[in-house]
């Protein structure tokens, strides 16, 4: 195979083998991003085939969000090493472009697996169930007070959100620790959560839990835990870990206080005759 140009592409020929606009080789001509292989007598602009490669490189570069004018640089003095610290540069942006719609992802899932949950559950009844180790980020302990109200959560919320590189409302529930269910301070929050796919140093252990499902606005959940931590004690349970609050209808998804629904957990086991 003779390894040299045996054809040239036209403008509008290369134009359509790429998949761009004519405008395009125009203009990155104009600024000297991109010029064509050369000019024939009467003027007409010509491409070669081995100029698609380095075409479909820059594309894609400009694709990653790479500006003209770090092209413009780099295609000035092209060189290895230059080449390897783009590519380095580069890779850190893709990842938290992953990353970004990573929890895009999981957040579509949730909705879809929210409806699905809710098809096989009554409101107002006390479920106990058997639950799968599940991995959580953590937000730092709050004050001894604990978050008591809608401002200081918003505010903890937003603290979070940081904290864990938030990038879209992914659900962030609150967690309520077992010394909090027993002294009875359902007013207050103690931490928040979310859930992550990822091996953490925290998780939300395997075993039984009490589940509830509020309806309503916030302010009334406290009668919610109450009811909750009521049953768990008539049929023969002890409150043995937190409580996890997740909220599958909240002011994302209506405008009514109302049709608020908060899943509440709370991890229990069966106690002995004995005791």
């Amino acid at each position: 195979m003779e390894r040299k140009n045996t054809k040239t592409l036209t403008t509008g020929e290369f134009a359509s083998y790429v998949g761009v606009k004519k405008d395009t080789l125009f203009y990155y001509d104009k600024i000297n991003l991109f010029k064509p292989a050369g000019k024939l007598l009467n003027g007409y602009r010509y491409y070669t085939y081995d100029q698609i490669k380095s075409f479909s490189t820059l594309q894609s570069l400009r694709k990653l969000g790479v500006s003209i004018e770090e092209l413009k640089e780099y295609l000035s003095s092209q060189n290895k090493h230059k080449f390897v610290q783009m590519a380095k540069q580069q890779t850190v942006i893709v990842e938290k472009e992953i990353e970004k719609l990573l929890q895009i992802h999981r957040f579509f899932k949730q909705i879809i697996s929210t409806e699905e949950e809710l098809k096989n559950v009554k409101i107002r009844k006390v479920y106990i169930q058997k639950m799968e180790k599940k991995y959580i980020l953590l937000s730092n302990e709050s004050a001894n007070e604990g978050m008591n109200t809608v401002e200081e959560w918003s505010e903890q919320y937003k603290y979070f959100g940081k904290q864990i590189g938030l990038h879209v409302p992914v659900p962030i529930g609150s967690l309520l620790t077992k010394d909090t269910l027993i002294q009875e301070r359902f007013e207050r929050v103690d931490y928040l959560f979310s859930y992550s796919e990822l091996e953490t140093e925290h998780s939300r252990p395997e075993g039984l839990y009490a589940i509830y499902y509020h309806e309503g606005p916030y302010k009334n959940i406290e009668s919610s835990y109450l009811y909750v931590t009521n049953f768990i004690k008539s049929e023969g349970y002890a409150i043995v870990g937190h409580a996890y609050e997740e909220y599958l209808y909240d002011s994302l998804k209506t405008n009514d206080e109302e049709e608020y629904l908060t899943k509440i957990s709370i991890q229990v086991k069966q106690q002995s005759k004995e005791q």
